[in-house]
């Protein structure tokens, strides 16, 4: 990493521990340290996924892949399947606090990581799921009283006649920034499908903003 890059680094790391990082400083964060990451899997895929979107081959798409798969067996096998995030909160920690490391930079605190995961999700939604140069799915922005939640909807197909959407949650972030009323006792995500939903900061927060 040059002198300039280093900089860079250095500029949105300040914004992250000092509370003013937004969905606009990803990309630029995410360039600097994708090549310092190769082998920490966790950042190194979300970083490409971010760069491609529905043009990345990479891991991400075949997670996005076998769980679609998973649920096309349902029926066909007696055998329940649990789906996890592709990477889990502590994986993208630890993946973020080693890139620093390295770098003689202090870790993150659970609540900056918690901003980070927050502006990944926003900038990942509305990705296409492309399979065979075809659309098959989107991953979209949702949001529950408890969770922010990048979720995939994929068309799935069970027999020769019959296709239905399987929605299920690809990244997940705590909501510690917007009051939103439970849809059920469940806690059943509100999913944005045709809105695009905005992460920008206000005096040191995060703030979601959802078009009318």
């Amino acid at each position: 990493m040059d002198k300039k890059e280093q900089s860079l680094l250095h500029y949105y790391y300040e914004k992250l521990v000092g509370n003013t990082f937004d969905e606009k400083d990803l990309y630029g964060f995410l360039l600097v340290i994708r090549n310092q990451s190769k082998e920490i899997r966790s950042i190194q895929e979300l970083s490409d996924f971010v760069m491609l979107r529905d043009q990345h081959q990479g891991y991400v798409k075949q997670y996005l892949f076998e769980t679609k798969k998973k649920f096309e067996s349902l029926g066909k096998t007696k055998s329940a399947f649990r789906i996890e995030d592709v990477f889990s909160f502590k994986e993208i920690k630890n993946g973020l606090n080693k890139t620093l490391a390295a770098f003689g930079l202090e870790g993150l605190s659970n609540e900056q990581v918690n901003d980070f995961v927050t502006c990944l999700i926003s900038v990942l939604q509305q990705v296409m799921i492309i399979e065979d140069d075809l659309e098959i799915g989107k991953l979209y922005f949702a949001l529950s009283n408890k969770q922010i939640i990048l979720m995939a909807e994929v068309e799935v197909t069970q027999n020769l006649f019959k296709k239905t959407n399987a929605v299920f949650p690809v990244l997940t972030a705590n909501n510690s920034y917007v009051d939103i009323k439970k849809q059920d006792r469940y806690d059943t995500p509100y999913l944005f499908v045709d809105k695009i939903v905005e992460v920008t900061n206000e005096k040191g927060k995060l703030e979601i903003t959802i078009p009318e």
